[in-house]
């Protein structure tokens, strides 16, 4: 194997004397001023910014070009000594548009030009990773971690954004990557770990940079300078409130493609206050982002960026942190690893130390199941403490009802569907508790998934299925609240049911225990009732049809029997199924009346199978023939009966005769003489020319019949052996006489004859007109 290149030396001649130079020396660098980079102009218009930034990334592209073509020795030596390229790599890892950000509005020349740098700096940074690129050049791995630390080749802060501008389109090369760095140098561990230190210090900032204190229930005193300085966001200026949105929602995006794409970072985020931070953090300051952004003035475009900002930082935060509860807990359970009770204590510990943060378990539990890690812990086995916890499972589940958000449950409200963790009832967004609803209305179908995960979903959008209350119940409602709290105003009382979905106790509980939501806190309590308009009803109990109330009427009835419903006709093998035993009797009662003889009916065979009715003293093929139907039955009419058949030509001719129904005088009625035989026998003889219908054929016309098509098939052997039809056979020399063709020909390799070639092509184009000829002869049988 080669030298490594940290252990080479180049001997320079420098007149008469020779010195040794490393093959790592300033002195083999190239003099280059590498251009930093600067994000795209927001205003276009501006020719001059604009063509100033398209030269900028010109510069960047061909030194970037120039780097990646220089062989292995002078690579690193431009890339350790050279300040300028590691300025320029720093900035664009810095000021690039992110993943989850797009640059559409730049021509489509001016975005070829920026793609093609994105991609030229994601290749220098994966060549500055590789310590052995073949095995000519290489470093010793060794030397090559202190490289990369001494001379700040990468940081933390540099594996972040570099996770967040490649994580989702070159997630498999940046893992191996960063496994790379963090294996060659396990210094960046330790870095790691100040990061997260660094992160519990950013989320104190943001809290005190949003007048939130980080404890409010500690006695620590306040500093007195900082008294008259007191900012909240309600009165913070809008550029400086919508920099805290943009904030957080880069460090949740940042913090997620870090951890997915380097699941082994996890460890550092288990360890020190990480995952309790997290969540008090989240309980104080994001719901009060949600409110103050309500009722911020600013135009509608921008409102509703912000708000999709804020919505992706609170799903990224919750991942964040699901994820390092799962790597950490989770996964090693799955995997069987060491002993289960130390994660399961660990798991518990950490559910334990968040039960105070209400709002962070309520959307962590909308989203990700808490009792779906309850189900692993348990059947992992171990020392498990059950008491501890159904505490925490009963702490999940009332945060839930009191803050949490659900999707509506698949299928009526009283045949199953998710009402709760633990399965209680709690009201639906926007909805009421209590209050009827209708079954067969789905809101998750009206209603786009992410919608739950906002606070000020509006329930009037799901427009004839939205619940509200009105009215009476309305009036009851506010007054059982006022009975209990006769301090606070009508108007004051019904915006609070609105606010929490109608929910009397929700309203009481957060009244006692002053934790109303923000948009309600600076509102007068002695707020009197407004007079509104009468809302118009709902559009379903409008509706007027002949079907309402009838047994499948799934607007006002619950227990509709699913079994009576099919879609399409029925098979023909299908069996009836009579639920009720009345329909039993009806059956016997009304063939008896009609015959006045005795019915033996095949009684149910404790399935609801029936089967068929037999009356006693009748014919009941003539029975069956000879019944008039009043109403016509289409059920079996796509079933093919009979098509299959091989009718002959008599029975395809033969017309069945028309028969009179009974109640119009055709039939025999009971009280009607029965013929006698001589009259029969007289009546045959009357017309002697009729044809019978018998269920034998003549055997006379059956052997002429023979005969013909023993005569046909004779004449077509004559012919085909006539025609010269070439067969299989005969090109084998079968001996049934006739010119023979040679299809098989000499052995492989040696090359065939014309003549063989040509009767192998000839046999190729007829092969199926026997198979025609057979056809054709079955058709005219």
């Amino acid at each position: 194997m080669s030298v490594p290149l940290d252990k080479q030396k180049i001997l320079l001649q420098d007149g008469k004397s020779k010195q040794s130079v490393p093959a790592l020396d300033p002195r083999w660098m190239e003099e280059v001023q590498f251009v930093g980079y600067q994000a795209p102009p927001i205003d276009l218009s501006d020719k001059g910014q604009y063509e100033e930034w398209l030269e900028r990334l010109k510069f960047i592209e061909d030194d970037l070009h120039w780097l990646l073509q220089l062989p292995h020795g002078r690579f690193w030596c431009q890339a350790i000594f050279d300040e300028s390229l590691h300025r320029c790599i720093d900035s664009y890892l810095r000021y690039a548009p992110r993943s989850y950000e797009t640059v559409a509005k730049l021509p489509s020349s001016a975005k070829k030009s920026h793609d093609e740098v994105h991609r030229l700096v994601f290749l220098t940074c994966m060549r500055m990773s590789t310590y052995k690129e073949s095995k000519e050049h290489h470093i010793t791995p060794s030397v090559f971690g202190e490289i990369l630390y001494e001379n700040f080749l990468y940081d933390i802060p540099k594996l972040l954004d570099l996770c967040v501008l490649y994580g989702q389109g070159n997630q498999p090369l940046l893992a191996r990557m960063i496994e790379n760095i963090f294996t060659q140098q396990p210094k960046y561990n330790d870095d790691l770990a100040g990061v997260v230190g660094t992160l519990s210090e950013v989320f104190d900032n943001i809290m005190a940079k949003c007048g939130i204190h980080p404890d409010p229930g500690s006695q620590t005193p306040q500093k007195l300078g900082d008294q008259g300085n007191i900012v909240s966001l309600v009165t913070m200026a809008t550029g400086e409130f919508n920099d805290i949105i943009l904030y957080l929602s880069d460090i949740g995006m940042t913090l997620t493609s870090f951890l997915n794409v380097y699941p082994p970072a996890c460890m550092a985020f288990h360890g020190g206050e990480f995952l309790v931070k997290l969540p008090a953090f989240y309980d104080a300051v994001v719901p009060e982002v949600f409110a103050t952004l309500k009722q911020k003035e600013q135009d509608i475009s921008t409102k509703k960026a912000l708000k999709q900002k804020l919505t992706q930082a609170k799903t990224n935060l919750l991942e964040v942190f699901k994820t390092v509860v799962y790597h950490c807990c989770i996964q090693p359970l799955l995997e069987k690893r060491d002993i289960a009770s130390d994660y399961i204590e660990d798991y518990l510990h950490i559910m334990s130390g968040i039960l105070n943060d209400r709002r962070f378990l309520a959307d962590y539990e909308g989203i990700h199941s808490f009792q779906g890690d309850i189900d692993i812990l348990l059947q992992a086995g171990g020392d498990i403490d059950e008491t501890r916890i159904q505490y925490i499972k009963e702490a999940v589940n009332l945060a839930f009802a009191t803050f949490g958000k659900r999707k509506a449950p698949k299928g009526a409200m009283n045949r199953g569907g998710r009402k709760s963790p633990d399965g209680s009832p709690s009201p639906l967004e926007g909805g009421a508790s209590g209050v009827g609803t209708l079954a067969s209305c789905r809101v998750s179908d009206l209603v786009p998934a992410d919608a739950y995960q906002v606070e000020d979903y509006d329930s009037s959008a799901v427009g004839a299925c939205a619940t509200l209350v009105t009215g009476v119940e309305l009036e009851s409602l506010i007054t059982s609240v006022k009975d209990l709290l006769p301090e606070l105003g009508e108007g004051f009382i019904e915006l609070c049911l609105e606010e929490l979905g109608y929910d009397m106790e929700r309203v009481i509980n957060s009244m006692l225990e002053d934790r109303l939501p923000a948009s309600l806190r600076d509102l007068d309590r002695q707020l009197p009732r407004k007079q509104r308009a009468a809302t118009p009803p709902s559009l379903v109990h409008e509706r007027k049809n002949i079907y309402d109330f009838d047994e499948f009427d799934v607007f006002h009835r619950d227990d509709v029997d699913t079994r009576k419903i099919r879609r399409g006709k029925a098979d023909k093998s299908e069996s009836v199924v009579i639920g009720d035993q009345s329909e039993l009797r009806y059956i016997k009662d009304a063939i008896s009346k009609d015959y006045g003889t005795v019915v033996d009916v095949v009684e149910d065979d404790g399935r609801g199978h029936l089967g068929s009715p037999r009356v006693a003293g009748v014919n009941n093929e003539g029975y069956a023939r000879d019944m008039y139907e009043d109403e016509y039955d289409d059920t079996y009419d796509t079933n093919v009966v009979g098509a299959d058949d091989a009718d002959s030509a008599d029975e395809l001719t033969t017309i069945r005769p028309f028969t009179v129904p009974r109640v119009l005088g055709g039939g025999q009625s009971r009280d009607s003489p029965r013929p006698s035989y001589e009259e029969s026998e007289e009546s045959e003889e009357e017309d002697p020319g009729k044809k019978r219908d018998l269920f034998l054929q003549d055997p006379a016309e059956l052997r002429e019949m023979a005969a013909e098509r023993a005569h046909t098939k004779a004449n077509r052997n004559k012919q085909g052996q006539g025609g010269g039809q070439r067969s299989e056979g005969k090109s084998q020399g079968s001996g049934q006489g006739g010119k023979t063709y040679d299809v098989k020909g000499g052995p492989k390799g040696q090359g065939q004859s014309q003549e063989v070639l040509r009767n192998r092509r000839w046999k190729t184009q007829h092969k199926g007109d026997h198979r025609k000829a057979l056809a054709d002869k079955k058709r005219r049988v």
